[in-house]
């Protein structure tokens, strides 16, 4: 298991990639995952010939997020995908290859549709739509927001609320908290106002993640 980064970012980068994937959308991942199925796809069994011959449900569960992660990339275009990855994997100042930092983000998603969301966005990024620091960030902010309120605020353009509707939304990033100062006089010193807007990360995740 030790080689399992480098193995995910040679099964990303590789050119079979997308005919791949393209075949694996069509086919219910849970399906495949019975019997180990999965093993018996060209690329991916590469990758998943890793694991144990028999899966157990965190290990299944775990595959399941990453085929959902990787599902998303299949429109993405070859040589992007290498580029891209390349770019950070040769960069000093990233002490974690991309791979690992993917496996990393990955697990710490709560289900499959969380992956789904971050593959969106790793999408984005082959795609040069955001950069990587704001990939890691947007990751982050989903990771910590409970998802029926990360589909709300990203479906309903959340902004400019009071902060008792915001819950953990502030603490998350989608959101930041705004106090503007009432009114100042001789005789009165006014009480302010403390509202909640879509922090820039959050406006970005609203903006890249509505229409997919």
């Amino acid at each position: 298991m030790n080689n399992l980064p480098d193995t995910l970012t040679e099964t990303i980068k590789d050119d079979n990639f997308q005919d791949v994937i393209t075949d694996l959308g069509e086919t219910a991942i849970d399906a495949i995952l019975d019997e180990g199925v999965v093993r018996n796809i060209p690329l991916l069994g590469s990758f998943f010939g890793l694991a144990k011959a028999t899966m157990s449900i965190q290990d299944k569960l775990f595959t399941k997020k990453i085929l959902h992660f990787l599902v998303e990339l299949k429109n993405t275009d070859p040589d992007s995908r290498k580029e891209q990855i390349e770019k950070i994997d040769t960069d000093p100042k990233y002490k974690t290859k991309v791979g690992e930092k993917l496996l990393y983000i990955i697990d710490k998603c709560e289900d499959s549709e969380k992956a789904t969301y971050t593959g969106k966005l790793f999408q984005c990024y082959i795609d040069e739509k955001l950069d990587y620091k704001n990939f890691l960030r947007a990751s982050k902010c989903i990771e910590l927001t409970f998802l029926y309120d990360l589909k709300r605020f990203i479906k309903d353009k959340w902004d400019n609320m009071d902060m008792e509707e915001a819950g953990d939304l502030v603490g998350s990033g989608l959101m930041v908290a705004i106090y503007t100062p009432g009114g100042q006089t001789w005789d009165s010193l006014g009480g302010g106002t403390l509202k909640v807007k879509a922090s820039p990360i959050g406006k970005l995740i609203q903006q890249l993640l509505d229409d997919k």
